[in-house]
């Protein structure tokens, strides 16, 4: 390599990192948190109306009959037809094991399941609401969701208040140094805590898998319902959010 080469060479090495660092943009990043706790308005309940038999019809039929009664106590806790919906019914064959007497997959009977979803507007009336249901038919609480509807104008709410957090902080250490924020020119967001709580995995008769009752041997057992006394304390619900803001920083 000639010695002009290598001059050139150095020339242009100086030369790019002078036009990096030029480019590089004086910045203050902070992080804009905020949070705001609100009051429950509605509960979402999953239930399931579970009926078994040895003849498919006579089982569809019980679980229709069960489903009616509870719908229509559903009904009395003025509910509005967007707030009920049969999610899905399920019809299943139960089959003897390998090791059953009898031999193996002799068909013992029928699951009939059927997933109803309502929504509760009077939180008040927890107690009774689920006590009334249970008696009309309903013997697996599969979930308890406890939600506010406005929900999303409270996240809003929330957003702007971290923003506004974030802002402040850039302000704070920007002054303490001397210096003026100007335009924010990154803006991230982290999600935060799902701003709902509830209960899953069921309450009520069941054989543990999530399916309803076992049908054993030839003897097919209506499920028990669930018959013990349910108290809720619905607190309140946390909505928060959080940011990550990157603003100018003016010298």
């Amino acid at each position: 390599m000639g010695r002009f080469t290598l001059v050139l060479l150095i020339l242009v090495c100086f030369a790019s990192a002078a036009i990096a660092q030029s480019q590089v943009r004086p910045s203050v990043s902070v992080v804009g948190e905020a949070d705001m706790k609100i009051s429950p308005d509605q509960v979402v309940f999953t239930f399931e109306v579970i009926t078994t038999d040895k003849d498919v019809t006579v089982a569809k039929q019980a679980n229709d009959a069960r489903s009616s009664k509870t719908l229509a106590a559903a009904k009395a806790f003025n509910m509005a037809a967007d707030d009920i919906q049969t999610e899905t019914l399920t019809i299943a064959p139960k089959y003897t094991g390998e090791k059953d007497p009898r031999g193996a997959d002799v068909l013992i009977g029928y699951l009939v399941t059927k997933r109803i979803l309502i929504t509760l507007k009077e939180v008040d009336k927890i107690d009774s609401f689920v006590a009334k249901v249970i008696e009309a038919g309903v013997n697996r609480v599969v979930d308890i969701s406890i939600e506010n509807s406005n929900l999303q104008k409270y996240q809003e709410e929330v957003r702007a208040m971290a923003v506004k957090n974030a802002q402040a902080k850039a302000e704070s250490y920007a002054k303490r140094l001397g210096q003026t924020i100007g335009k924010a020119y990154v803006i991230r967001e982290e999600e935060g805590d799902l701003p709902t709580f509830g209960m899953s995995g069921g309450i009520g008769s069941g054989n543990g898998d999530g399916v309803g009752p076992s049908l054993e041997s030839d003897r097919l057992e209506e499920p028990t319902a669930y018959n013990r006394a349910i108290t809720f304390a619905l607190g309140k619900i946390k909505v928060e959010e959080k940011i990550y803001v990157t603003f100018e920083l003016n010298r």
